[in-house]
């Protein structure tokens, strides 16, 4: 059994080190599976406007929301990783991986 935990602490020390690289990738994989739900919200907000008007109104809207998506939500993503200690991290983010997995097979089908 000490060699189970020896391993859950080396990943989570690894895992540690490239939080930053975690957070981005998970908030990219998240936008991925979102963002064709949220572009819709927005293109029912603009479908009344002209397309004159409503190719840059969705253009402005898409570089805002998922602008600010990349800008704020790693930093704090990474933030509440970093809450984890050498005996969590490691199997945390086994759990999001996998669940990721599962969502993005429902969603595909």
């Amino acid at each position: 059994m000490d060699w189970l935990s020896n391993i859950i602490i080396q990943l989570s020390a690894f895992g540690r080190d490239y939080l930053g690289i975690i957070a981005m990738a998970l908030t990219a994989v998240a936008v991925v599976i979102s963002g064709k739900s949220l572009a819709a919200i927005a293109g029912g907000w603009l479908s009344r406007l002209p397309t004159v008007l409503r190719i840059p109104g969705r253009a402005v809207f898409n570089l805002g929301l998922f602008g600010a998506i990349f800008y704020f939500v790693p930093y704090w993503l990474g933030s509440l990783l970093g809450y984890f200690n050498n005996y969590t991290l490691a199997p945390v983010l086994l759990v999001i991986a996998i669940c990721i997995g599962a969502l993005s097979d429902k969603v595909s089908r």
